[in-house]
């Protein structure tokens, strides 16, 4: 821009020195008729040519105006401003670094602002006129006016948070951080385009609560009839469709005539579809013999005491029966899925795992699903607690359920996911954890084969077989995959674990790119950490 008012300077300068040869010719003419011509002709002209560079330069300057005014108003379009005062300054402070003005002239007035449909930024100023003479008439401010249609995104945002025993110390530092985030992800306008939260805190599990629990994973299983029981050596029961797997504990109440099997648990063996053979409810079970029982008449029920039932006995780790009727309920936990559908978002038709715990509870603050209500999202965050192992592939797992469009029939209305591949969509998952996963599962209990040396369940409280699904670093690592192929961006922040490389190679390989990864140490760098994440999400928001 300097370059062309340079320009113009040399095109005035050659145009006066012309017209001053002109003038001084005309007065030494000595010729009368020359010398009156000469006047009158100065007196017509000089205004004139005057007048046309006065109005080449306000061309030129107007061109200028609106050059830089269009790039002002394209920098408020790609900004994340939405108050008016703050559209108002980004614009002013673009304006000003974009255009150069000659000596004198200055910018009269200018005005940003977010237009009625909230996706449009409108942009006006105005300059005084440029002059190389006496102003012989009056001039308008020059003016130019610019419209910016905002390039922005929906935003869906799971937030997996670890609220395990060893976040106790600086669970202060996460929920400040989380709170954060919300604060800046979160827009107070939500038309039309919108942002919305979801909290998925974990320990051993996710706590879906009662809202959610029967429909993630089924209601349990109650008991199913009895319509026969044989005399002998093992006892073999008939109970259609009874849905008991080998080696689960049962127990039979209400028979007729064959009264000694009532009120007492066993070990189905030998499972069909509907029929089970008997044997003793101990580590090493031995065959039920029935041939000096009555004979059965009718009725009777068999309630299943395993997993996906409403109590769980087993034998544990250190090969004890855990029998007491009292302890291992199912609580409102998930545990892995199991499966085809183990490693994908597949909705509720392929049940999420059961979880049991001594006194059936689950130490994990409930799940909220997405929510564009900051205070709401504020207070839950403001609810966790710190206890339990770490089952972070659990919490991964549901964070992408969260904001999966298979799940909407669990997560309705304003909550429910946009569809993947929607236009103007983004789609996120942020996992934070400060340490190894150290707690898959078995039939519903944490495994035999689960770290209890980073701090997962003793022996006594492991059920005596191995995961299912094997390692948990290795069951998130499919399921990062498995999302990035979804289009699903991942951030993840691990929290003082430079010093595990395995849980740091994880972190860094699920999340989408090397910058997406954070590895933050103390409670200051955490809260900088989310704060940069939510930055960086307001940017894909705007240029993505």
């Amino acid at each position: 821009m300097e370059k062309i008012t340079k320009q113009v300077a040399r095109r005035i300068h050659g145009m006066t020195g012309r017209l001053k040869a002109r003038c001084v010719a005309g007065v030494r003419d000595e010729r009368g008729a020359t010398a009156v011509f000469f006047a009158v002709g100065l007196l017509l002209l000089a205004p004139a040519t005057m007048g046309l560079i006065d109005l080449y330069m306000i061309t030129t300057q107007r061109g200028q105006l609106q050059d830089a005014l269009d790039t002002a108003t394209l920098y408020v379009a790609r900004s994340t401003a939405t108050s008016a005062t703050d559209i108002q300054n980004s614009g002013d402070a673009a304006l000003r670094a974009n255009l150069k003005l000659p000596t004198g002239q200055t910018i009269t007035s200018s005005s940003f602002q977010l237009a009625a449909d909230k996706i449009t930024i409108k942009g006006r100023a105005t300059i005084t006129p440029p002059t190389v003479g006496p102003r012989l008439w009056v001039q308008a401010d020059i003016a130019a006016s610019s419209e910016v249609l905002r390039n922005s995104n929906n935003v869906e945002v799971a937030l997996v948070l670890d609220t395990t025993g060893s976040m106790s110390a600086d669970m202060a530092n996460l929920k400040t951080a989380a709170k954060d985030l919300v604060d800046l992800v979160v827009k107070d306008v939500q038309a039309p385009y919108y942002t919305k939260v979801a909290i998925v805190p974990y320990s051993v599990g996710v706590n879906m609560s009662s809202t959610y629990a029967n429909t993630a994973r089924g209601g349990t299983k109650g008991a199913t009839n009895i319509t026969g029981a044989t005399k002998t050596n093992p006892v073999v029961v008939t109970s259609p469709n009874h849905g008991l797997y080998e080696g689960e504990r049962v127990t039979i109440s209400g028979v007729k005539g064959m009264t000694q099997l009532n009120g007492v648990t066993y070990v189905a063996t030998g499972v069909t579809q509907n029929t089970f053979q008997l044997k003793t409810n101990a580590v090493y079970p031995s065959n039920v013999n029935g041939t000096s029982y009555g004979a059965y008449t009718s009725g009777g029920t068999a309630q299943c005491k395993g997993e996906g039932c409403a109590q769980h006995i087993f034998v544990n780790a250190n090969n004890s029966l855990i029998s007491n009727p009292s302890y291992w309920q199912a609580s409102t936990c998930a545990t892995e899925r199991l499966g085809a559908e183990a490693y994908t978002d597949a909705g509720p038709t392929a049940p999420v795992g059961w979880h049991y715990s001594s006194d059936g509870s689950c130490p994990s603050a409930a799940i909220m699903p997405l929510s564009t209500n900051k205070t709401a999202l504020k207070s839950r965050i403001d609810s966790l607690s710190a206890s339990g192992s770490t089952a972070g592939q659990i919490g991964l797992a549901w964070g992408w359920y969260m904001i999966s469009p298979e799940w909407s029939t669990v997560w309705t209305g304003s909550s429910a996911p946009a569809e993947y591949g929607k236009p103007q969509l983004l789609k996120v998952v942020i996992l934070m954890t400060d340490g190894i996963f150290n707690t898959p599962y078995c039939r519903g209990v944490a495994a035999k084969d689960a770290d209890s040396s980073s701090g997962a369940a003793s022996a006594s409280n492991r059920i005596n077989c191995n995961s299912i699904n094997g390692d948990p670093l290795v069951q998130a690592a499919k399921l990062c995959d498995n999302m990035k192929k979804k289009g699903v961006i991942i951030y993840t922040v691990g929290f003082n674990v430079s010093s595990d490389r395995d849980i740091t190679a994880m972190m860094n390989n699920c999340a989408t790119s090397p910058e997406y990864a954070y590895t933050p140490s103390g409670g200051t760098e955490l809260k900088v950490a989310f704060r940069a994440i939510a930055q960086d999400i307001n940017s894909l928001r705007i240029s993505k």
